[in-house]
């Protein structure tokens, strides 16, 4: 008897998107294959006709499963699935779901609330925002961090500093701790953090650095597992159009601790109960009242 094809998965990747994604990338397709046996390919593409034609190509060809990330890719692939029901369509950025398009989503308020745990455990009754502006897609991770600190002291601070620059000027006002919640710090902004002596929670893989990096703590997500979990429904046949939500309960999403933490039994409690409490349900995350 002939042996069923493999599963076949296809990334396509917007020219915005950084090279960190390319260790994820690296370890979502490694996943995929020991998991699935699948066979992966990708491609990067920069212009509009660059993702409509990728996107025809998969569907074309009948691939099962086609990850897109990055911006850009909403109209094309609305335009696009209708034509190839058989073919799930999974997307990072859109607000837009069909039967066989669906979006992957990171929720970070919960591990933020955390974060904002060990500010308060580690830092004191002070601690810092660095201030970029209205985002909606920051905001409710600064809310939860400000949240977890206050529930460690309710009349506590919370000091904002204006841009990065601002962060030099965090310890006067007695700050140890600050939340960098615009992804992944770049090498400036560590620079100016470590030279002012300003610990940070920041969101995204931190990179493999010295003991000494000002990252006390990073808010994660397995990018691989989430996906793994989206391929497992096309493989068992009950993948739908929806958001596909993962938060701190999910195991996806978490909080990473800078090893120097490791030991702290006043901070572990601490966290257990946090995470107890967010998972419970017993934490809803308001809006930020700065």
């Amino acid at each position: 008897m002939k042996p069923p094809p493999p599963l076949r998965v296809h990334v396509i990747v917007g020219g915005d998107v950084d090279q960190e994604w390319d260790v994820e990338q690296a370890a979502t397709e490694r996943l995929l294959r020991e998991t699935f046996g699948a066979v992966t390919t990708s491609i990067r593409v920069h212009t509009a006709l660059e993702r409509r034609s990728a996107l025809e190509a998969a569907g074309r060809h009948g691939l099962e499963v086609v990850l897109c990330v990055g911006s850009g890719f909403e109209r094309p692939v609305v335009s696009v699935a209708a034509r190839y029901p058989r073919t799930a369509f999974v997307l990072d950025h859109t607000e837009v779901v069909e039967p066989n398009v669906a979006r992957m989503e990171f929720l970070f308020s919960g591990a933020a609330y955390l974060g904002g745990v060990v500010a308060a455990v580690v830092g004191g009754s002070t601690v810092g925002i660095v201030d970029l502006g209205q985002n909606p897609e920051t905001d409710d991770i600064e809310a939860g961090f400000a949240q977890g600190f206050r529930c460690r002291y309710p009349w506590g601070r919370v000091e904002l500093a204006a841009g990065v620059g601002g962060i030099q000027y965090l310890p006067d006002a007695g700050v140890k701790i600050a939340l960098y919640s615009a992804g992944s710090p770049n090498s400036g902004l560590l620079a100016v953090a470590e030279a002012s002596g300003v610990q940070l929670v920041t969101v995204g893989h931190p990179r493999e650095g010295s003991s000494n990096s000002p990252i006390i703590a990073a808010i994660v997500a397995d990018v691989p597992e989430a996906v793994r979990r989206i391929v497992a429904d096309v493989v068992d046949d009950t993948f739908t159009g929806k958001v596909y939500a993962f938060d701190l309960g999910s195991g996806v999403v978490d909080l990473r601790l800078h090893p120097s933490l490791a030991g702290n039994q006043e901070l572990e409690e601490a966290l257990d109960q946090a995470r107890d409490a967010v998972n419970a349900g017993m934490v809803e995350i308001e809006a930020l009242g700065l």
